[in-house]
């Protein structure tokens, strides 16, 4: 059964809110019969209703796909686990020809490839480091008939041995899932992203659609650039809100430390999304070592995922992960698209992402299955650093870290306010935010007890003296570096001073 907790009755379509109801008719009974779903959500009968209104535009104007005049495009936004495949999906089982559907990353590709199996499909995977035999197959399925479903990603599709032999087969649909790494990755590290209008433009395909999770103004005005080469199409805007969701945001010095406490607090399964391929697998080792020193048989339970893993581990990590109610997974960006476990409870972001839509993409991990989930920000000054490195998206982090900082205004209504979301003054009654549950706070974790101690104890320590003091005595476990950094930030920032003078020089005080 879909998950009604992520079904919104209000939808957008070309800027113009409409309210759909649902209704019997040929839809719904084509839904029962090949998917066994009762029925479908309104944005989802609207999405599918333009893809087959325009395949059978193009048949009745001149009964193949290469009319022109009808080509069928929309860019269709809907919040992660909404149903969006079913978009796909169904249409590919009512048309004829061949749906290819275009993602960025392996992971996602393999997951997608097991729900179509499921589903009754036969997909074909285009992807790199294939042999000539593997190829050679997979052309044969769709030549023949035995497949209509190809799963690929953009890198794949510009090569020329592929691109030969699409050109003896019959593609009429293409999907891009999670169209928003136009604009994140294509004008940095996947510039194949920027060549997908190409792609199509030589495929020539009738029917187009673009998905993605969350999209601001300029993330859309780079899918309408890169993907459609300008021209307008047709928006479907589902609500991105997710209710079940509950959002937070903790300032701190010592992340690792705060995502440590915060595991032990919130339930699991749990994802804690990190920025690198070795924050990853530090944090994992920490988060090992900590909960065996604190008596805790959570060992086997944390492990790390990220691009830099082979193909044989990333598959047993997504198997474990799948399949365990207990397991914390860090990870990076690469299992924050599409991967479908609907049981995570927490979302926790050690770093803080690129883009108010990374940011809601990857908490949108958590609570897939409708449940109460919890999605829990984390940031410090050390973001600030993020910011001048990332000059070219400095305004989009810059809101993000806004974001997390401001304590007066309901977060689901910022993130939609973010996203230029209508989302209306409704908000849950129950576990909406921080902020509306009246438990925000501007401080960041450490500030306030290291405070306190040297209020207890001026002109008594210096920095090393006191780190070894709180590393000895405090209930937090923290240890003497850690102690050490976070004094140290507290002297940059001018909330405690060393003395200078002979009588109690390098001794600490509170100004």
């Amino acid at each position: 059964m879909q998950n009604a907790a992520c079904a919104p009755y209000i939808v957008m379509e070309n800027n113009e809110k409409k309210e759909l109801l649902y209704d019997e008719d040929p839809l719904t009974e084509a839904v029962k019969r090949l998917f066994g779903l009762s029925y479908l959500f309104p944005y989802q009968r609207l999405v599918i209703t333009n893809i087959l209104e325009a395949a059978q535009a193009v048949k009745e104007k001149g009964g193949t796909y290469t009319d022109r005049e009808f080509l069928g495009k929309q860019i269709v936004i809907l919040p992660t686990g909404a149903g969006k495949s079913l978009c796909f999906q169904l249409p590919a089982m009512l048309i004829n020809g061949i749906t290819l559907v275009i993602y960025p990353i392996l992971s996602l590709m393999a997951d997608q490839k097991r729900r179509l199996e499921k589903s009754g499909f036969n997909p074909v995977v285009l992807r790199g480091g294939q042999n000539k035999e593997e190829r050679d197959e997979i052309w044969e399925k769709l030549k023949t008939g035995q497949s209509g479903f190809i799963i690929a990603n953009p890198e794949v599709l510009l090569t020329k041995q592929v691109q030969v032999q699409m050109e003896k087969i019959k593609v009429s649909h293409v999907v891009i899932d999670e169209a928003h790494c136009v604009s994140e990755w294509g004008e940095s590290f996947r510039p194949s992203y920027l060549e997908i209008g190409s792609i199509l433009s030589f495929l020539d395909p009738p029917l187009v659609t673009a998905f993605t999770a969350t999209a601001s103004a300029p993330v859309l005005e780079k899918i309408g650039k890169y993907i459609f080469n300008g021209i307008q199409v047709n928006q479907i805007v589902g609500n991105p809100d997710r209710p079940n969701i509950s959002y937070c945001a903790k300032g701190c010095i010592n992340r690792n430390l705060a995502v440590r406490d915060l595991l032990i607090k919130n339930s699991r399964p749990a994802i804690v999304f990190c920025s690198s391929h070795p924050g990853t697998e530090r944090l994992a080792r920490y988060l090992r070592n900590e909960f065996d020193e604190m008596g805790k048989s959570w060992y086997n339970e944390i492990r790390f995922y990220h691009a830099g893993l082979s193909k044989e581990e990333k598959t047993q990590i997504e198997k474990w992960f799948f399949n365990n109610k207990e397991a914390v997974l860090c990870s990076t960006c690469a299992y924050g698209m599409g991967v479908d476990k609907a049981d995570i409870r927490t979302v926790i972001h050690r770093d803080c992402p690129p883009s108010v839509e990374a940011y809601l993409q990857e908490s949108g991990r958590a609570g897939r299955d409708g449940e109460h989930s919890k999605a829990i920000l984390l940031f410090g000054h050390d973001d600030e650093k993020i910011v001048e490195r990332c000059k070219a998206d400095n305004s989009r982090i810059t809101a993000l870290l806004n974001y997390a900082k401001n304590i007066k205004n309901c977060r689901r209504h910022s993130l939609l306010e973010l996203l230029n979301f209508d989302g209306g003054n409704e908000v849950p009654q129950d576990n909406c935010c921080d902020v509306c549950m009246q438990k925000a706070s501007v401080l960041l974790r450490e500030e306030e007890s290291i405070i306190e101690f040297f209020r207890k104890n001026k002109r008594c320590f210096t920095q090393y003296e006191a780190a070894i003091m709180l590393a000895e005595s405090t209930i937090v476990r923290w240890s003497q570096e850690e102690a050490s950094r976070v004094i140290g930030y507290l002297i940059n920032t001018g909330k405690i001073k060393v003395i200078k003078g002979f009588l109690w020089k390098n001794k600490i005080t509170i100004n």
